[in-house]
């Protein structure tokens, strides 16, 4: 994934966007370098202004991880949702499979997000106003999931049962298939990080599957 970061023109007094090109020249930083290469100098030089303009925006370094890792999880969500959208079935088990297809494609798509938000690097200070957006949007994207299980207890469509158990097991699922393409380990069977979305969707259809085995009522 190519992440490009819009600098500022040396002809304009200001960036224009200047918290978002941050966004993206952090997530650039922590994809090539990790956590150990990120600071707001250098996210500052990335985005072309002052080593001071960062500051109007983010607090520290740690308020800069979090807004990357805020806007990855709202990625994670829309992806899902759009799978969910395009699911022409009002099966539970369908759109269960295709939320799971979409949170997959979304560790396909964006795996620099994908290892921000679930790579240990984020860590904001709890009573500082990120920890209160990123946990909000943590828990949106796993709602989505979280809800359709839900569902599917109310409604007998899945097998009774804890639902935050059963939510969990397919969380657990999909975020491992994710995991295990974006670091490589299922390139040797032609599933690496540059997979297209078709084969993706195929080897995600077929874990969930087999999740429904355990999941159906």
């Amino acid at each position: 994934m190519t992440i490009r970061v819009a600098r500022k023109r040396p002809d304009a007094y200001q960036h224009g966007d200047l918290r978002r090109a941050l966004i993206q020249a952090g997530l650039k930083l922590l994809t090539e370098s990790g956590v150990d290469g990120l600071s707001l100098r250098a996210a500052a030089e990335l985005a072309g202004v002052s080593h001071a303009a960062p500051y109007r925006h983010f607090r520290d370094k740690n308020a800069l991880v979090a807004a990357v890792a805020e806007e990855g999880f709202r990625l994670l969500t829309a992806e899902m949702r759009a799978a969910l959208d395009a699911c022409r079935s009002d099966d539970l088990l369908a759109r269960l499979r295709a939320a799971g297809q979409g949170y997959v494609l979304f560790a396909v798509r964006h795996p620099g997000y994908f290892r921000t938000i679930f790579g240990k690097v984020v860590c904001p200070d709890e009573n500082q106003p990120e920890a209160k957006a990123l946990r909000a949007a943590g828990e949106e994207a796993y709602g989505v999931l979280r809800g359709l299980v839900v569902e599917g207890v109310r409604t007998g469509r899945l097998r009774d049962g804890d639902p935050e158990m059963l939510a969990l097991a397919a969380w657990s699922t999909v975020h491992g298939l994710g995991m295990l393409i974006v670091d490589g380990q299922l390139a040797p069977v032609g599933l690496g990080a540059g997979a297209g979305a078709a084969d993706v969707r195929k080897v995600a259809d077929t874990i969930v599957r087999l999740l429904e085995s355990g999941l159906k009522a």
